[in-house]
C-alpha cells in the first residue's frame, strides 16, 4: 500500500492504530492477550506490512513505525492463537496467515518476530522461556521505545 494524498486518512488510521494497540499494551504490562480486539475493526494489519508513505507525507506519518506495528499486530494475534488454543494453533487461520506473512519475507521490518514465528512454528512443544523472553524483547524495545521517544523529541 501506498500512503499519498488520496488516502493520507489510511496513515493518520494507522497512526492513531499505532498508539491505541500500544497503549493497551502497555496498560496491560506486555503481550498478553487480546490486545488487538481494540483495534480489529480499523486496522488490517495485512495492509501495512509493505506501507509506503509518499515523501511529501512522512512528517506526519511514520512508515518505519507503521510497518513495525503491524508486525507487533500480528505478533499478538498468534500470542491468542497459542493462549486460546495450546496444542492445535498451528492448525488456526490466524496463525497459518502469520506464518505465510512469514514465509513471504513481510516481516523484515521486526527481526525478533522472525526468530518469534521461527520458533513457535516447530510446534507446540516450542520453549516458553524463550518465547516469552523474545515477547519481552518486542514489548522493550518497541512498544515501550515508542512511547520514550515520542515524550522525549517534545
Amino acid at each position: 500500500m501506498i500512503i499519498g494524498e488520496k488516502n493520507y486518512f489510511l496513515g493518520n488510521l494507522a497512526m492513531a492504530s499505532i498508539l491505541l494497540l500500544y497503549y493497551h499494551i502497555i496498560r496491560g504490562g506486555g503481550i498478553s492477550n487480546n490486545e488487538t480486539v481494540y483495534i480489529d475493526t480499523q486496522f488490517n494489519p495485512y495492509d501495512f506490512l509493505g506501507v509506503f508513505v509518499d515523501e511529501t507525507y512522512q512528517t506526519d506519518i511514520d512508515q518505519q513505525l507503521i510497518r513495525e506495528e503491524a508486525i507487533i499486530c500480528l505478533v499478538c494475534d498468534l500470542n491468542d492463537m497459542i493462549s486460546e488454543y495450546e496444542d492445535a494453533y498451528l492448525e488456526q487461520l490466524t496463525a497459518q496467515r502469520v506464518f505465510s506473512a512469514y514465509t513471504n519475507g513481510l516481516l523484515s521490518a521486526l527481526p525478533e518476530a522472525n526468530e518469534l514465528i521461527e520458533l513457535v512454528s516447530r510446534g507446540p512443544s516450542f520453549d516458553n522461556g524463550e518465547y516469552n523472553s523474545i515477547l519481552g524483547i518486542i514489548y522493550s524495545k518497541y512498544v515501550v521505545a515508542t512511547f520514550h521517544k515520542l515524550a522525549s523529541d517534545t
